[in-house]
């Protein structure tokens, strides 16, 4: 083992001392910003099988707390790892692969009985392994499948949208992946290998172009290009973009790096220590960038791991036996490492919230140690602020009324008047008690942290006038965009200050497809403001569409997603405002268990005949699902009945509980227990 380890580090740093002039490149065209939070992680590591390579974060034995489930590759067998809930894990068993040197290893329920099953690439067999669970923390004997030439690595999803799980497994060797079509069985089927280029590893899926079928992109640890496979939505592909990233890239990840509501892409790069960020447009394009992130970048995920709302990087660096963790500024960049130590050579690296406290951890597997180091995250909590602008208009009313906000979160007021010589007193009980004046032309800030204990609705009072707006604060931002919907509007208020050069907030975020009103007042003159292609100011500016101290209106519904520029013409500064889209799918299937309940967005939607609607339990008990139409009328109870903790699926037919189909609408669906209720929206297009 020694020997192998040395040799394999020996081959990096040589490769280093090659790359040595494109690592000074890449230093000097990278800018890396300043760190803005320390993070803080405690280290255990956990005992493992011989040469663990890959990992999953998975409830084995359905008692609610999440398990590891490790591929060894030169045990060639699986490390069944169980955790207790508060971060402890013990290994408890060993399941045999029986196929040589297991690559990947991946999971779904592939069978439909509602017990996770897993599937392991094996690279020196040209197969792959589909285990069922069997519901008690154990997997039954695995059913083989032959792939192509060395494979390494699998995405799964549903790529011929007929709601069952499908598979697609790169070859090494061959320079293509195949495409498996899986049944209600749990059975798959070799449909079709599709060329991708020289040296495929890693794979992952997505609806990249945003035309609702979905997507694979593959990064190629030989010719170091990722490539863009399009999806026709029955199983094919076609070979749409290559991208060059960095020097042998071995992973992937996939998230939002910027916060345009769109899928970014980052590559880890193992001989040349970068990561290459791939911002999309959901056109199927991409912006890339190249960062010096470890010395051995052979695994990326992303996730928030400061709290502060932005995305982050985690990097094994196998040159250097660490942990390297970017923080991300938002916009797609990243500070410089911060470094942990983890064991020797790491391979795998998968997150979760290990202990239930809402901070995501890290498990890195260590193929020369034969263990798995637990990285606890203790950074304390930072959460971000939620900044809203009010207007109020003097005898009149509060702008936007209602202001929605999460408990535990931050909640900053930017308060004006449009009143004349007035000065006017504010309550916002038990908060604020007359004690903020607002005054005309200038901006108050109130900034106060509502609690769980303050869900519900709050009286925003002008003291001496008498008219009121309210403050709704509910359980958490998701609850947020639940309210919204039910509302079936949503506002914002924009102030706007040439003598500050900005807006207020800088920064706007609304959802698409929900009629969207926005308030704005100038604090100074007359102004136009544009924000395309909903807003447009003529050029040359005439009369402007923003009067002094007045609120003007502007009412559209987003039917976009993306980031948009609030352009004030006439000073020349400007805001954004993000589009979010609150029917996006989950296109990958795949994905780490939540913290507690959840109900996801349906898949496909719109849709017809027939959707796919799936929930977690975080535990078992009394569950209802219901469809409701847009009046919150009752249509259809989908469930009602006992069920225990785990993943669930339950599809839905578009047909009332008479069994006559409906028309063309929205419609929302609910996810009710005694501990938890949540609401989404979906549509039925005939």
């Amino acid at each position: 083992m020694t020997d192998i380890i040395s040799q394999i580090k020996e081959g990096i740093l040589m490769k280093h001392l090659y790359d040595f002039l494109l690592v000074l490149v890449v230093i000097s065209m990278s800018p890396l910003y300043a760190q803005t939070s320390q993070l803080q992680f405690s280290s255990t590591a956990v005992p493992a099988g011989d040469g663990p390579r890959s990992a999953i974060f998975i409830d084995m034995d359905l008692d609610g707390n999440a398990d590891l489930a490790v591929v060894n590759l030169f045990g060639s067998n699986i490390s069944l790892i169980y955790g207790d809930g508060t971060g402890s894990f013990t290994l408890q068993d060993s399941v045999a692969v029986m196929h040589k040197s297991p690559h990947n290893i991946n999971y779904a329920d592939f069978n439909g009985d509602n017990v996770f099953d897993v599937i392991t690439v094996n690279r020196d067999s040209n197969t792959i392994g589909v285990f069922f669970g069997d519901g008690t923390g154990g997997l039954l004997s695995p059913t083989f499948y032959s792939t192509g030439s060395s494979p390494r690595w699998i995405a799964i999803a549903d790529f011929n949208e007929d709601t069952l799980f499908d598979l697609a497994v790169t070859n090494h060797g061959d320079d293509n992946f195949t495409i498996f079509l899986g049944d209600s069985n749990g059975n798959f089927v070799n449909a079709e290998n599709f060329y991708t280029g020289d040296g495929p590893v890693p794979i992952s899926a997505g609806d990249f172009n945003g035309d609702g079928h979905i997507d694979l992109v593959v990064a190629h640890d030989i010719s170091d290009t990722l490539v863009v496979m399009v999806g026709d939505g029955t199983g094919g592909f076609t070979l749409d973009t290559a991208i060059l990233v960095g020097d042998s890239p071995k992973n992937i990840a996939v998230g939002d790096l910027n916060k345009d509501g769109i899928a970014d892409i980052a590559v880890a790069c193992l001989l040349d220590g970068t990561v290459t960020i791939l911002l999309g447009d959901g056109q199927g394009g991409f912006t890339s960038n190249s960062i010096l992130a470890t010395e051995g970048s052979i695994a990326v995920v992303i996730e928030d791991f400061d709290g502060d709302g932005n995305n982050d990087l985690a990097i094994n660096d196998a040159r250097n036996d660490n942990l390297a963790v970017l923080l991300g500024d938002g916009t797609g960049g990243f500070a410089a490492p911060l470094t942990f130590p983890v064991g020797l050579l790491p391979k795998g690296l998968v997150s979760g919230d290990f202990d239930s406290d809402g901070r995501p951890d890290l498990a890195v597997t260590n193929i020369g140690d034969d263990n798995v180091t637990i990285l606890h995250n203790q950074t304390p909590f930072q959460a971000s602020v939620h900044v809203v602008s009010v207007i109020q208009k003097l005898y009149s009313d509060f702008y936007p009324d209602p202001v929605i906000s999460p408990a535990g979160k931050p909640l900053r007021l930017l308060v004006t008047t449009t009143g004349g010589e007035h000065v006017n007193k504010l309550s916002i009980l038990p908060w604020i008690n007359s004690s903020d004046f607002l005054l005309v032309g200038q901006i108050t800030t109130i900034q106060f942290t509502p609690t769980l204990q303050d869900t519900g609705t709050h009286r925003i009072q002008n003291i001496g006038h008498g008219f009121t707006g309210d403050l709704i604060i509910v359980e958490d931002s998701a609850a947020v965009y639940t309210k919204l919907i039910q509302m079936d509007q949503q506002a914002v208020s924009l102030i706007h200050s040439n003598a500050k050069k900005q807006n207020f907030p800088d920064t706007i975020r609304v959802f698409k497809g929900i009629p969207l009103t926005i308030y704005n007042i100038s604090l100074d003159d007359t102004h136009w403001v544009s924000i395309e292609p909903w807003i447009s100011a003529p050029s040359p500016s005439e009369q402007g569409n923003v009067k002094p101290r007045a609120v003007t209106t502007f009412e559209f519904t987003p039917d976009d997603t993306g980031s948009f520029v609030i352009e004030h013409t006439v000073h020349g500064f400007s805001g954004t405002m993000i589009v979010e889209d609150p029917f996006a799918t989950a296109v990958e299937d795949v994905r780490s268990l939540p913290k507690q309940y959840a109900l996801y967005q349906n898949y496909p939607n719109p849709f017809n005949p027939e959707t796919r609607i799936e929930y977690f339990l975080k535990k078992g008990g009394l569950v209802q699902i219901t469809i409701y139409n847009q009046l919150g009328q009752f249509v259809r109870r989908l469930v009602n009945e006992q069920k225990p903790a785990g993943e669930h699926t339950v599809l839905w037919d578009g047909r009332n509980n008479e069994g006559v189909e409906l028309g063309t609408g929205v419609y929302l669906y609910q996810l009710k227990t005694d501990k938890f209720v949540q609401t989404r929206k979906l549509i039925l297009l005939k």
